[in-house]
């Protein structure tokens, strides 16, 4: 992924913890937290062990924690292509710096790559091979890939299918009602202002049920606007009316990332030929199934 325009950057610089993390991010970080902590004590971990696309680091404090706990020394940070603002300092984490180039610096090598949802976003072809060239002899690479299966993925698809709607009644319902109630008041609407709520509340009656609706926030964030409209906030309404139209517009990018990070990762024979001609050995991808969550992982191992 280009270090520039780069979808994650404005998600990561509000602060956010993981972008596969959602409502029910307890259950989720506790078992994804127990898989990497088994995944420490199954392997050798080299060090320094390099996170591929950390975020705001949320694998790098997991594993910093599990070191803590079971009194072992492991020093780890993170790197991301996109911009980053860690809500804790205390990481070693670094934000611009895609996997396809990344060095150490100095001739260090790296003892362990992992990732959880990263490696998939960055270019295989250039970052396999480079991934292998930093790292130590008997280094290995354990990462956590998206899959078609995982719920992830599947509300991604739902939430691509749902945006166009939402920016279509945006532009077509809720911006006309707007500017009536600024021009006209609430109590003096046009007739094709009232037509505009009319299909607005349509809209909203026939998408109520539907979770990815009500994920999208499109209900109270037009309701926002419309009450600032009918107070005679111009400023503030269209401001409101904007901030949401972009925010969608940004989610369509990041949800098109993770599908197409997914695909780049879904052909288990096409990824183990790009592994080997790394010069990656003893590679392995298995599926790994979080129970009640609906989040289905690939595990790849490999090693140098």
């Amino acid at each position: 992924m280009k270090t520039t325009k780069n979808p994650w950057s404005p998600f990561w610089l509000k602060g956010s913890a993981a972008s596969f993390l959602d409502e029910k991010s307890k259950l989720q970080s506790y078992q994804m937290r127990k898989f990497w902590s088994q995944c420490m004590r199954d392997y050798e971990i080299k060090q320094p062990v390099v996170d591929i696309g950390s975020g705001n680091g949320v694998l790098v404090q997991w594993l910093t924690k599990y070191a803590e706990d079971n009194d072992v020394k492991l020093d780890v940070r993170g790197i991301d292509a996109a911009e980053l603002n860690s809500p804790n300092p205390a990481l070693k984490l670094s934000g611009k710096t895609p996997y396809e180039d990344f060095t150490l610096g100095g001739n260090r090598k790296v003892g362990t790559f992992v990732s959880n949802y990263g490696l998939e976003y960055g270019d295989l072809d250039a970052g396999l091979p480079n991934l292998h060239q930093q790292l130590k002899r008997g280094g290995r690479l354990l990462t956590m890939l998206h899959s078609d299966d995982s719920v992830i993925v599947k509300n991604s698809k739902i939430m691509l299918d749902l945006i166009p709607s939402l920016i279509k009644q945006l532009k077509k319902s809720v911006y006309p009602l707007q500017q009536g109630l600024l021009k006209e008041g609430p109590g003096k609407l046009s007739r094709s202002s009232l037509q505009a709520q009319d299909a607005l509340n349509r809209f909203a009656r026939k998408n109520e049920r539907f979770g990815a609706f009500h994920a999208a926030n499109f209900y109270p964030a037009t309701q926002h606007l419309l009450k600032l409209a009918a107070q005679g906030q111009r400023q503030a309404s269209e401001k409101v009316f904007d901030d949401y139209l972009h925010s969608i517009e940004l989610h369509r990018h990041q949800l098109n990332s993770v599908l197409r990070a997914t695909q780049n990762v879904s052909d288990t024979e096409q990824l183990t030929e790009k592994l080997v001609t790394a010069g990656f050995k003893n590679i392995a991808i298995t599926t790994t199934e979080f129970a009640e969550t609906g989040i289905v992982g690939r595990f790849l191992a490999a090693k140098k």
